[in-house]
């Protein structure tokens, strides 16, 4: 990166007073997110009272492209935010997370007549829940699509607005190629007019609403979709230049890092008065717990810090004249995976330092383990990543997120 495109004294001083101020009124929701949580993870959904605390704040429109009323925050900004709701609660962290991620991107690649359509009337409230693996199909007919499709993981979609669905285009019985690959044209379509599967019956992350959903033989018109196997922004270039899987990366590594910090703070907060039945001290005075805390926090503060520095260097270079490339990218895939794993430890340390407490149904550290395990489940934690990234590194092949 050249001298003249880092950024200025004003204008980190700018990003850290926007950060300061944006974490501050996340902070404030925290009341209100902490109450409904167990009632969230019984309805296996956010409960309206914390989806509208969510929406009133305006915290999802900082993600959108300032074009339409947004402030495109650096995914340093976006992975605090999210880092922040996580530590209130697991589930509300990652549908923040997911939903502002996904309505931002799809609002940068929307044509201007989809945009009108989706944001005329309360641009700084809509939700958008699913996805862009391409598990269905769209035939061309007329001016419209033909869709049909059966796709998983719809995070938040029982409170989303819109739903975002991803598919092949066909030519017959043919696939539509872009370059090497097939032509994949995702699709942002109205909650109503998408069926729905309340399948999320899990361990962790209960109250995520991550079901099944489904296009049956839907007819559907180009402004509510966009070719998104090579996604060009059409606004929010600053922010939505860079790779889909980076940006999202940042979302998933806030929330690892926040439901591992909560599981410490929660274990701390213990600490000075449970005793195990067999121990004759607290557990603060025991050097086991003693060893075990200092080595889990610094593991995560450590994987906070390389976070941190590997999503700043992605906006970085995304703003250079030499352009975002694979050294960057493969950093923060690695911070991601890290974070993680380095989660996943804390929370196992803490469950297992509070004894038989820890096992009750809607005890705080339990559901700290559960989120953080199935959260691990997800293909960008996967253990995989470790052999794609060490085989970019070694040069044996060109960096392959998944």
């Amino acid at each position: 990166m050249n001298d003249r495109d880092a950024p200025t004294p004003s204008e980190t001083a700018r990003s850290s007073t926007q950060l300061e101020s944006l974490l501050a009124c996340a902070r404030s929701l925290a009341p209100i997110v902490e109450a409904e949580a167990l009632a969230s993870e019984e309805a296996a959904t956010l409960t309206p009272k914390c989806v509208d605390a969510l929406r009133e704040s305006g915290l999802f429109a900082r993600f959108l492209p300032r074009e339409i009323g947004g402030d495109e925050i650096e995914p340093t900004i976006a992975l605090a935010l999210v880092e922040e709701f996580a530590r209130q609660d697991g589930s509300t962290g990652w549908c923040f997370g997911m939903n502002a991620v996904m309505t931002g991107i799809c609002s940068s690649a929307l044509p201007q007549s989809g945009i009108d359509r989706i944001f005329s009337h309360s641009p700084s409230s809509v939700l958008m829940a699913g996805g862009f693996p391409p598990t269905g199909r769209a035939d061309r007919e007329g001016d419209a699509w033909r869709v049909n499709g059966h796709f998983r993981f719809g995070s938040g979609i029982l409170h989303a607005d819109w739903v975002v669905c991803s598919v092949i285009e066909f030519s017959g019985e043919a696939p539509r190629m872009d370059g090497e690959v097939p032509q994949m044209r995702t699709f942002v379509v109205p909650r109503e007019e998408v069926r729905i599967t309340k399948n999320w019956d899990v361990a962790g992350l209960k109250g995520t609403a991550s079901c099944d959903y489904h296009l049956d033989d839907q007819l559907l018109p180009d402004e509510l979709s966009f070719v998104s196997s090579t996604i060009t922004p059409l606004r929010g270039a600053d922010l939505y230049g860079i790779p889909l899987v980076t940006l999202v990366g940042a979302s998933h590594t806030g929330f690892a890092l926040g439901v591992g910090k909560r599981a410490l703070e929660e274990i701390a907060t213990h600490s000075g008065w449970r005793q195990r039945l067999a121990s004759v001290s607290p557990l603060a005075q025991r050097g086991a717990f003693q060893h075990g805390f200092a080595r889990a926090r610094t593991q995560l503060l450590g994987a906070r810090a390389l976070a941190i520095d590997s999503f700043a260097a992605v906006a970085a270079a995304h703003r250079s004249t030499a352009g975002l490339g694979a050294e960057e990218r493969g950093h923060a895939y690695a911070s991601t995976v890290h974070a993680y794993e380095a989660a996943l430890e804390a929370a196992q340390f803490a469950y297992r330092m509070a004894g038989a407490a820890s096992v009750f149904r809607g005890n705080r550290l339990q559901r700290c383990l559960c989120d953080i395990q199935v959260g691990s489940q997800h293909i960008l934690a996967s253990e995989e990543g470790w052999e794609r990234i060490g085989r970019h590194w070694l040069g044996l092949e060109e960096l392959v997120v998944f």
